[in-house]
């Protein structure tokens, strides 16, 4: 849908920890069923100019790699650690036009933080989906012994 430069929007700043004004390079796409030909996701990246301002990935065209990839090769740096913040919500008017969703429905919006090992950003991108459309499974070990965690949680 599209793909250039401008400013970030304020939640995409505080993921980054960059101010409001800062310039970023932002591709937004639709993606859709390939069975059914539904709309499935809304979804944008925003990357750091100083890696992507003058390359492919400020242009429309669908990036010859995943999008990982090509950072990685742009920036010299590979990703390190991700952090993925889940939020449900109610859609927005937008949302809602876009997604096929009647009024008042709800979306998962998820906005992924992506670092390389010395700490810098490289993608953040956000995934906006239909909240009746989503599964979330979370399989994890369980440890056998008890132990004290290193920090308080988070919830």
């Amino acid at each position: 849908m599209f793909a250039g430069l401008e400013q970030v929007p304020a939640t995409i700043a505080e993921a980054m920890g960059v101010p409001e004004d800062t310039e970023v390079i932002t591709r937004r796409r639709v993606l859709y069923d390939k069975n059914t030909d539904t709309p499935e996701e809304i979804g944008s990246s925003y990357l750091p100019a100083d890696i992507a301002r003058g390359t492919y990935l400020e242009k429309r065209e669908v990036v010859p790699k995943a999008l990982f990839l090509c950072v990685e090769e742009l920036s010299g740096k590979r990703y390190h650690h991700a952090r993925d913040q889940w939020i449900a919500r109610s859609a927005t008017l937008e949302g809602t036009i876009t997604l096929g969703l009647t009024q008042g429905a709800q979306v998962m919006h998820v906005i992924h933080t992506a670092r390389a090992e010395d700490g810098a950003i490289l993608e953040v991108s956000e995934s906006i989906w239909p909240a009746d459309r989503v599964t979330i499974i979370d399989e994890y070990l369980i440890d056998q012994e008890a132990n004290v965690p290193d920090a308080p949680s988070q919830i």
